[in-house]
């Protein structure tokens, strides 16, 4: 299974012959995705968010399968499941705590995907607007790879992100929605995490390859560099 993170939310998964797009964004967030990283069959989108659920930069031989409810899905060889939680709508500029902030945001939904392929268990989780329950944090499962929500202005905060990391106990961490050169939607920085973490950044990489028989004993953080280019 080969991650290539494009930027903002949005990743490209490669496995053999089958390549997922989660959660696309189009250029309005400031940044463009190199046509050959915008090829994919399938899609899945967290929410319907313009930022996370820009289908039209997908490109192929065919029209991808997009994925976007919550249920159990198989699909070139995947086996995937949407878990259905709840987001603020809106990019604000609340803390991101998750606590009184409906009253002054609508509530909209989000939809974690879990990933299954070749052995390597894949969640992305979106944008939830708080701490996950025991029931949603049971159902999914034991995942190697967590793709990690660490900045957004509206959802997780940096120590719930870290809480959540402990709650999961993922083999890779990966970090996402988090501020980087030319995205425009007014994420935090990525430092806030990584000082609640305990953890210096560790050397960014292009791609990042995961086998059962690489996967590292430990909780292991791994920093991926956006594949798109600002506008």
């Amino acid at each position: 299974m080969e991650l290539t993170w494009l930027g903002h939310a949005a990743f490209r998964v490669r496995i053999g012959s089958t390549a997922l797009i989660m959660d696309p964004f189009g250029p309005s967030l400031g940044l463009a995705i190199p046509p050959a990283q915008a090829q994919a069959n399938l899609v899945t989108l967290s929410s319907d968010d313009v930022h996370h659920a820009a289908v039209s930069i997908v490109s192929g031989d065919k029209p991808p399968v997009v994925f976007s409810d919550p249920g159990e899905y198989e699909a070139a060889g995947l086996q995937m499941r949407g878990i259905r939680t709840t987001r603020n709508a809106g990019n604000g500029d609340g803390n991101g705590d998750g606590e009184g902030e409906t009253e002054d945001r609508p509530q909209a939904w989000n939809t974690i995907f879990v990933v299954e392929a070749e052995g390597i268990v894949l969640c992305h989780l979106g944008d939830p607007e708080r701490q996950l329950s025991d029931r949603q944090i049971e159902e999914l499962g034991s995942p190697h790879v967590l793709l990690l929500p660490v900045g957004s202005p509206t959802g997780l905060s940096a120590d719930a992100a870290v809480e959540l990391v402990s709650s999961i106990s993922p083999r890779i961490v990966v970090p996402m929605l988090f501020a980087h050169p030319g995205n425009k939607a007014g994420l935090r920085e990525l430092k806030p995490f990584l000082a609640e973490l305990g953890e210096k950044a560790p050397e960014a990489v292009s791609r990042l390859t995961v086998t059962r028989a690489t996967l590292p004993e430990e909780t292991k953080l791994s920093l991926l560099q956006p594949a798109a280019s600002a506008l």
